[in-house]
């Protein structure tokens, strides 16, 4: 895509300001007037880093400023953009933002849903902290913020180790991690941030903190899933776990398998082993419906799953093998196969369920036939095994419920004359499936704000949030996120 002049961004922005995929939901980002900032105090910012300060009118803004989920209603203009390279830059551009008055925005791998890593004031872009330091003998992972899960999986691996992270390599731990985390070991070691042990953290006032179990277990506690919320987490410190090979892969199905698919995909994982986790994506075109699957443990069993998926339909194509858990971990998302040209704009919509009963597999089927050619369709994070065993109270995330699953709908186009339809496309997804009552959302999953607000996202943990927000960021500086607003006094 030709990249537009500030003017016709703005004049663009202006245009779709208001409405649709996300601001029908209270959520909308447009792109607004960038804050003035005197060119003198910008300079000495620039002159106090020891990474680089990326502003408008520098060349490479225009790739610095997007997020993944990049679109019309949530491409931002940043007034600066503070790539650190060093926990420094962190505490520099925290005070910076707060003596100018601008908002912040955190991003590593930059995979919000809402875009929360973009922003019309600051972004601290902390993905060249990229560092990670594995210490076998404890079983742990030292990571700079800035560390992606794929590559952290690879670290591990060489020594025989693996971490509890999310599914798609190029998405930032440490975001996965302080939204909570689901993932591919969910069932055996629980979620990401069930496995976080401490981390260092700039807050609003601009200091840098230890946390951990012995020094703020509170503030822990509060970052195994509001994380966000409490400052520039810069590192953290989490366990690695050991894990022999396992059986991973795709198996495909045609479309018109997809109620016996969707039925068998139920049935497969209401009664699945911890060491079993898949994800069930249906698509409209060529790549048809297909289970990604992970399986740890004895092939006996194994092999129990893959009869149980070559018998809900006849498979059209498989391509599943035994093989180290890092490489799985490498394996592209299906909303990212990597095999095309990235696309000009990327939506998604998701919706949290207690289960999925048949008239939700109804409204999928339904829906499949009426997907845009690029949609994907999916079922993610079924939910089991050991992070159903963790008291919802236990940490900050509080989703633990068994057989709950994510329903989500992605989209990508290029042609701008498409985006009506496919914005209109997720609101009808989303108008469909949302429960209508005791309505739930996975913070790393968010794509609107519900009646509830924070609660819907953090249920029963909610009031203890507020107060450590009160304590910890009583101004809400950080509230590009899952935001838990302060009390007022």
């Amino acid at each position: 895509m030709t990249t537009p002049s500030r003017r016709r961004v703005l004049r663009r922005a202006a245009a779709v300001a208001g409405g649709g995929f996300f601001a029908a939901a209270g959520v909308g980002h447009a792109v607004a007037r960038q804050a003035r900032i005197d060119p003198d105090a910008l300079s000495r910012l620039r002159g106090a880093l020891a990474g680089r300060l990326v502003v408008p009118d520098d060349d490479g803004y225009a790739a610095a400023r997007r997020v993944f989920y990049w679109n019309p209603r949530t491409e931002t203009l940043p007034t600066a953009i503070v790539r650190c390279a060093s926990e420094d830059d962190v505490a520099r551009a925290v005070e910076f933002a707060r003596r100018h008055d601008l908002e912040i925005a955190v991003r590593a791998g930059g995979h919000a849903h809402l875009g929360w890593g973009g922003s019309n004031g600051l972004v601290i872009d902390l993905a060249p902290l990229a560092w990670i330091t594995v210490d076998p003998l404890r079983r742990v992972v030292h990571a700079g913020a800035g560390a992606l899960g794929g590559a952290i999986a690879r670290a591990a691996a060489a020594a025989g180790l693996v971490p509890v992270l999310g599914q798609c390599p190029g998405v930032g731990a440490t975001g996965v991690i302080l939204g909570g985390g689901l993932g591919w070991l969910a069932g055996s070691f629980g979620a990401c941030c069930d496995s976080l042990l401490g981390a260092r953290l700039v807050t609003a006032d601009s200091r840098t903190v230890t946390v951990d179990g012995g020094r703020a277990p509170d503030l822990l506690w509060g970052l195994r899933g509001a994380g966000a919320n409490f400052g520039v987490t810069t590192s953290f410190t989490a366990r690695l776990h050991p894990l022999g090979r396992v059986l991973g892969g795709d198996i495909h199905y045609a479309v018109a398998d997809a109620r016996a698919v969707l039925r068998g995909f139920r049935a497969l994982m209401e009664s699945a082993p911890d060491s079993l986790q898949a994800t069930l994506n249906l698509t409209p075109g060529p790549r048809g419906l297909f289970v990604s699957l992970c399986q740890s443990g004895d092939e006996a069993a194994a092999e129990r799953t893959l009869h149980m998926l070559r018998t809900i339909a006849r498979p059209t194509r498989e391509a599943v093998r035994w093989q180290p858990y890092a490489d799985l971990a490498e394996k592209a998302a299906a909303t990212n196969p990597g095999d095309a040209p990235a696309p000009a704009w990327r939506a998604i919509e998701t919706v949290y369920r207690d289960s999925i009963d048949d008239e939700i597999i109804g409204i999928i089927v339904d829906q499949l036939g009426r997907a845009t050619p690029d949609t994907i369709l999916g079922l993610s994070h079924f939910m089991h095994g050991a992070v159903c065993r963790v008291e919802p109270t236990a940490t900050a995330f509080p989703h633990r419920r068994a057989h709950s699953v994510h329903l989500r709908l992605a989209t990508t186009w290029s042609d701008p004359r498409h985006s009506d339809e496919r914005f209109a496309q997720g609101e009808e997804w989303r108008r469909l499936l949302r429960p209508a009552a005791d309505e739930r959302i996975y913070a790393n999953y968010q794509t609107y704000v519900a009646p509830a607000g924070a609660a819907a996202v953090f249920g029963d943990n909610h009031a203890r949030l507020v107060a450590l927000k009160t304590i910890h960021d009583p101004d809400n500086t950080f509230r590009r996120n899952a935001n838990v607003a302060p009390a007022r006094g």
